[in-house]
Order: structure tokens, then C-alpha cells, then sequence
């Protein structure tokens, strides 16, 4: 049997949060506030922003806002503490959100994301994206979006290794 596009998508999206959550649990959440020296970034950024990115880039253009997601996390507030597009600030101040509670949202937002395209066909991968109030960076159909999401995730999973690596906590690429 062979697999549609949007189940080929959605495989490929949670592929690539099996390997950001094989990353995460590889550093102590008493980490994931530090800046390491000679960087920008910390864990806690780069967590919230990958999930933000993913309601947009997977949800909110394939399917509109999501209710679920709104009633879990203040949008408009994340959307400015962890949007990457021209951002000065790459890092989270120090208690701005629980380590525990920031990934048990990374985690719902995930599973939405999942729920949302599970009910998906192909038919919708040509169509232009759901209106939003500027241009999207990188998609006009929602094929492109929903492909970015995890092209862009795998692209932020190297700079959380590299954050990783250099808060003293090596590379592991071999399975266990």
C-alpha cells in the first residue's frame, strides 16, 4: 500500500521530534536557562520556539487558528518571546516558564499538530495557505508549509546540539 503525501509529511514530522526529544532528554531541565558562552541561545528558547513554529507552520496555515492551542498557551505573547523572524533576543529569561511545563505544552502542541493532520488528505496540499496577516516566510501552499515544519525543526535540532555540546554534555549519535 503505498502512502499518501500527507501521511509521508506527518511521518516525517514526528520523526523529527522523536530526534529533538532524544535531544532534550540528553540535558538537564536545571540547563535548559543557561546561555553557553559565545552563543545567543538556550534551550528553553529553542523549545518554544520550535513549537510555536510548529502551530504556525503545521497548523494555523493548514487549518486556521486552533482553539486547543489558543486555550493551552497565550499565542500572542509566545509568539513574541519566541519568534526567530529578525529576533534580537534568542534566549528566555530564568523562570519565565517552568522546564517541566514548557515541555508538557511542546509535547500537546505536538500531538495537536498530529490529531489536525491525521485528519487531512492530500487534496489540500496544492491549495494556498489560510489567510494570515503577512506574508509567509518560506510557503505559499500548504504542501511547502507543513514540509517546512520539519525541515525547519531538524535546522533547530543542530543548534540545540551544539548548545548542548557546549553546556558539557557530548554528542551521542549512536542508538543505545
Amino acid at each position: 500500500m503505498t502512502m499518501s503525501k500527507i501521511e509521508f509529511l506527518k511521518d516525517q514530522i514526528i520523526e523529527s521530534r522523536n530526534f529533538v526529544n532524544r535531544l532534550i532528554s540528553e540535558i538537564p531541565q536545571n540547563l535548559w536557562y543557561t546561555i553557553p558562552e559565545n552563543t545567543d541561545s538556550n534551550f528553553v528558547w529553542q523549545i518554544g520556539h520550535v513549537m510555536m513554529a510548529q502551530n504556525f507552520h503545521a497548523i494555523t496555515v493548514i487549518t486556521g487558528r486552533n482553539e486547543r492551542v489558543n486555550n493551552l498557551i497565550p499565542v500572542p505573547q509566545y509568539n513574541k518571546i519566541f519568534n526567530g523572524m529578525g529576533s534580537l533576543h534568542r534566549s528566555v529569561e530564568k523562570d519565565f516558564i517552568q522546564t517541566a511545563k514548557l515541555k508538557e505544552l511542546f509535547d500537546t502542541v505536538h500531538e495537536i499538530c498530529i490529531e489536525n493532520l491525521t485528519k487531512l488528505s492530500d487534496d489540500i496540499l496544492g491549495d494556498k495557505l489560510e489567510p494570515i496577516p503577512f506574508k509567509h516566510p518560506v510557503a505559499d501552499t500548504k504542501y511547502e508549509a507543513i514540509s517546512w515544519c520539519f525541515k525547519h525543526e531538524m535546522w533547530h535540532s543542530a543548534e540545540m546540539e551544539a548548545i548542548k555540546r557546549d553546556l558539557g554534555h557530548p554528542i551521542k549519535w549512536l542508538r543505545d
